[in-house]
């Protein structure tokens, strides 16, 4: 008999199924569903988007093939297009669910799709998957002795050095060999000695090997004059008998030199009795009088107010241009700050605009005008332009270079540039902080020192970290400045007050680091006004402090009574810049604080202006280095010339300037000289005269041209390079002072 029993809902089953089937029947109990073992399937989701991943970078994604059954299920997968793969795959379907996970590998950039199926008891079952690729970012190589790779886990470009030994591109045709060395690119300096100790040997980065003449052999001061043996070097011959070796009495009385040794005589009727000047003819003797032709004015031969429309029919406004450079050959050219395109050799018939905007903080370097922020204003750009054409040759964009710098920043944009060599160009860039300290009352700075070669690009790059910089009160570079050999120094100063133009304030830490940008050393003066930098014969002149400053180590030298200021530097003396309104000029020993000599003006003549450069005079039995300077007396002004070496007046030539202003800028080149005038914007603050309309003027000043001395000016001679001149120092016999 068959028999089942009924007991809390459930069925216990005995002797086979139908006999549990039949029992279920008799007893009336309800019976729990029951799956099939073939039960249906699902590939979930329909529709997958693996989501974005960068082109040859993978991204993985998870499927549920799903059993509704109680019984495993055999699953027979179809190939999937490239670049999917299936990296887990399940060969049956669990009961429940298996895990599928899918991979996409796309090697190139764009949107890719393909088909994930299989086939389960004779029915096919798809996925449509889908992944989005972009192109991996190209990381710029910060440097021939460094590679940039992108991180893809931390999303950034990683630099790492090169190996020492790897063999690499110095960018100079002066230095071969190179290899990378600490993650420079290093080699052996190219060979100029031609071996005649009468020329200076340098290798220009473009030009390769140049010979110039050396700076003139010294004399005795009286009547041994220096000569150059190509052989030996410098030496010294007596002057030519009749040579005149000291200050002029009269024509029945003159100091001259008779066989090597200075001697009073009665100078023949003929004798030069007086040097030529660019205002006035040499003077001779005619018997007991000193005859020369009557002095000229200094005329302007070309003149540009740049408060004047230089068209004012076309209603072309009036260009701000506040800041020139002039090449050795006198040609000027114009810039501002930002508002209007650089004007290359204004004062010539071939003068053209700059060819891509305004500029700013521009100077000559390799033959070219080389501009911050050009072509773009504020956007962290260099660029060297074409004098002749205006046409940009190269352009150096540290944003591109240096990505790495945007991580720290809002916007950055250009602050000092400084010639540290024909191979070596040093650019100085501001930035505003991303993330200002919240607390912070003032402004907040970031600065990021990069150096560039001959062609524009990157030899190094970093980000400047001191203190004195995370001080939210504009810490400003006030100096920039390099020496012979191209190391740098920066003077960073606290600014009073917020906009341009910038005034520094005390409170000053000066920088040092090699041409290459590493770090050499660092002092702070709590004391020192921020202000411009002058390096010459070994020395650090900050221009509002009198204290020098060893340029090997930061260490004191020596100090003086009063301030520098903008001083000139010959290989033997130092000459401060003269005050306005005052009428001493001083000349020092060159690197040390010995007095030479004081110039006083005779009443009522003062200094006109604060300005003086340095300049070569030829006169009769050699060249004399002259400071020039500007004087007024009784409503007349003049150019007037001290001989640098005793302090003597060389000069004076009455100057026509029917301008605005005393000279703000001036500067020296062959046979002429250029200067700007007429700006009502401050003059040391920084940049200086922004925002202003000057004018510029050039006049004709024969038997004057430019010097080869250390330091020729606060912008660094006519090219406003910054950097000391880099030919060979005479060294003075003993006693020679």
């Amino acid at each position: 008999m068959l028999t089942s029993l009924c007991w809390e809902g459930r069925v216990v089953r005995s002797f086979s199924k139908l006999a549990a089937v039949l029992g279920l029947a008799l007893c009336g109990c309800k019976a729990p569903e029951l799956k099939s073992s073939m039960g249906a399937l699902h590939l979930e989701p329909r529709q997958l988007d693996l989501g974005r991943t960068l082109a040859g970078q993978s991204i993985d994604a998870h499927l549920m093939v799903k059993n509704e059954g109680r019984s495993s299920v055999p699953l027979e997968w179809r190939a999937i297009d490239a670049p999917f793969e299936i990296v887990l795959l399940p060969l049956e379907a669990q009961s429940g669910g298996s895990d599928v996970m899918v991979r996409a590998t796309p090697l190139v950039a764009g949107t890719f799709h393909a088909t994930l199926s299989f086939v389960a008891e004779g029915k096919l079952y798809e996925s449509a998957l889908q992944v989005t690729a972009t192109e991996l970012p190209d990381c710029p190589q910060t440097g021939e002795c460094s590679q940039s790779v992108f991180n893809p886990i931390t999303g950034r470009c990683e630099e790492s050095r090169l190996p020492d030994g790897t063999v690499c591109d110095t960018e100079s045709i002066c230095v071969i060999g190179g290899t990378c060395q600490a993650g420079r690119c290093v080699g052996t300096p190219q060979t100029c000695d031609d071996g005649d100790a009468c020329t200076v040997d340098v290798c220009n980065a473009t030009n390769g090997c140049e010979h110039l003449p050396a700076p003139p052999c010294p004399g005795d001061g009286a009547c041994m004059r220096g000569v150059c043996d190509p052989a030996t070097g410098c030496g010294l011959a007596p002057m030519d008998d009749g040579a005149a070796c000291g200050p002029m009495q009269t024509c029945d009385q003159a100091q001259v030199c008779i066989s090597g040794q200075c001697v009073v005589r009665d100078p023949p009727d003929g004798y030069v009795c007086a040097q030529a000047s660019p205002c006035q003819g040499e003077g001779r003797c005619q018997e007991s009088t000193c005859v020369r032709p009557e002095a000229t004015v200094l005329n302007e031969s070309w003149r540009l107010d740049s408060m004047e429309s230089p068209d004012p029919d076309a209603g072309i406004p009036p260009q701000q241009y506040h800041d020139f450079v002039v090449e050795p050959q006198g040609q000027v050219s114009l810039m501002g700050f930002f508002q209007a395109p650089p004007k290359l050799r204004a004062n010539t018939a071939q003068s053209v605009d700059g060819v891509e905007g305004a500029a700013r903080r521009c100077m000559l370097w390799n033959n070219r005008l080389v501009c911050a922020d050009y072509p773009a204003a504020v956007n962290g750009k260099i660029s060297a332009l074409n004098l002749g054409t205006g046409e940009t040759v190269w352009t150096f964009d540290v944003r591109t270079a240096r990505p790495d710098f945007l991580a720290y920043t809002q916007t950055i944009f250009m602050a000092r540039m400084a010639v540290q060599g024909s191979d070596r160009l040093a650019a100085l860039f501001e930035a505003y902080p991303k993330s200002p300290n919240p607390n912070a009352t003032g402004n907040c700075r970031q600065y990021f020192l990069v150096v560039l070669n001959a062609s524009g690009g990157l030899v190094s790059g970093q980000k400047l970290e001191d203190p004195v910089l995370d001080l939210c009160n504009h810490p400003h570079p006030y100096g920039f400045a390099a020496d012979s050999v191209g190391n740098l120094f920066i003077s960073f100063s606290q600014t009073i007050g917020q906009p341009a133009p910038l005034v520094p304030g005390n409170n000053t830490t000066v920088m040092s680091f090699t041409r290459d940008g590493v770090f050499r050393w660092k002092f702070t003066d709590k004391n020192l006004v921020g202000g411009e930098l002058a390096v010459a014969t070994g020395l650090l002149y900050p221009e509002n402090s009198p204290i020098a400053v060893m340029a090997a180590t930061g260490a004191t030298a020596y100090t003086l009574a009063s301030p520098f200021g903008r001083l000139v530097v010959t290989h033997e003396r130092s000459v401060p810049a003269p005050t306005v309104g005052q009428t001493v000029l001083k000349g020092y020993e060159a690197g040390t604080p010995t007095q030479r000599w004081t110039h006083t003006l005779a009443s009522p003549e003062r200094f006109w202006s604060d300005q003086i450069r340095l300049a070569k005079w030829s006169v009769r039995g050699g060249d004399r280095t002259v400071a020039l300077t500007f004087t007024e007396a009784l409503g007349k002004h003049y150019l007037k010339a001290f001989d640098t070496r005793d302090g003597s007046e060389a000069f004076t030539c009455e100057l026509k300037l029917e301008g605005r202003s005393a000279p703000q800028l001036a500067e020296v080149s062959e046979g002429s000289m250029s200067l700007m005038e007429g700006s009502d914007a401050c003059g040391k603050c920084d940049p200086p005269f922004a925002n202003s309309n000057a004018a510029f003027h050039s006049y004709p000043l024969p038997l004057i041209s430019p010097v080869f001395e250390p330091w020729l000016g606060t912008f660094g001679g006519p090219g406003h390079d910054h950097r000391e001149e880099t030919t060979a120092v005479t060294v003075p016999p003993p006693g020679n002072q």
